[in-house]
């Protein structure tokens, strides 16, 4: 079996390097490969294996790469996409999970609890988080009324277990499309994985 290939971006070499003997410990027999700019992790991502994991920062040099997001998601459609960053505005946010990435991670959240969100991408999480509770936005008050149609036929196969290719199948969408259901959904509940939305929308009613 090749080796587990997870590239990193981030222009703070401090930062990095840190991430990089984190992912180490917890991963040892993966293949890690270090960038200090966007353009130099699409340069190592286009060569050699596919890289199963793009961990990426949101600022390079001053410059937000959230509008390159959309092309990273669609030329590697295999690979899972973690931003992680200082920025914590919601509407920023909003738009990087709409982007297609499978996580959003806080660079202020404490080592264990980046690994701990690390780990849920890797076993088929969206993930969100932006602080050590485990918070992610802000819930609101009526779920229901804040979840359309479709969002809520997501949720209920959510609920049934089935992934995200299961629930693209059912309803006729794009797994890409699903995954943005899913990131919605996350944000809406206020929790941080795909799990953890489960287990609040029986816990709400929201699923039988």
């Amino acid at each position: 079996m090749p080796k587990e290939r997870i590239l990193l971006a981030d222009d703070h070499p401090v930062f990095r390097d840190g991430l990089r003997r984190l992912i180490q410990r917890t991963i040892p027999d993966a293949e890690l490969a270090e960038a200090n700019s966007f353009g130099e992790l699409l340069a190592l991502a286009r060569t050699g294996p596919t890289p199963s994991i793009l961990v990426v920062d949101l600022i390079f040099a001053g410059r937000s790469i959230e509008g390159a997001l959309s092309g990273l998601r669609q030329e590697f459609v295999r690979s899972s996409i973690i931003v992680i960053s200082m920025i914590d505005e919601r509407a920023a946010v909003e738009r990087v999970m709409a982007r297609g990435v499978n996580g959003f991670i806080s660079k202020s959240l404490p080592p264990r609890e980046i690994i701990a969100a690390l780990a849920a991408v890797r076993d088929g999480d969206l993930v969100l988080r932006l602080d050590a509770s485990g918070a992610s936005i802000p819930e609101a008050d009526d779920e229901r009324s804040t979840l359309t149609r479709r969002q809520l036929e997501v949720l209920r196969m959510l609920c049934e277990g089935k992934t995200n290719k299961e629930i693209a199948a059912a309803l006729r969408l794009s797994p890409f499309t699903v995954r943005i259901h899913v990131s919605a959904l996350l944000r809406s509940l206020g929790v941080s994985s795909r799990t953890a939305a489960a287990a609040k929308a029986v816990a709400d009613g929201l699923c039988p």
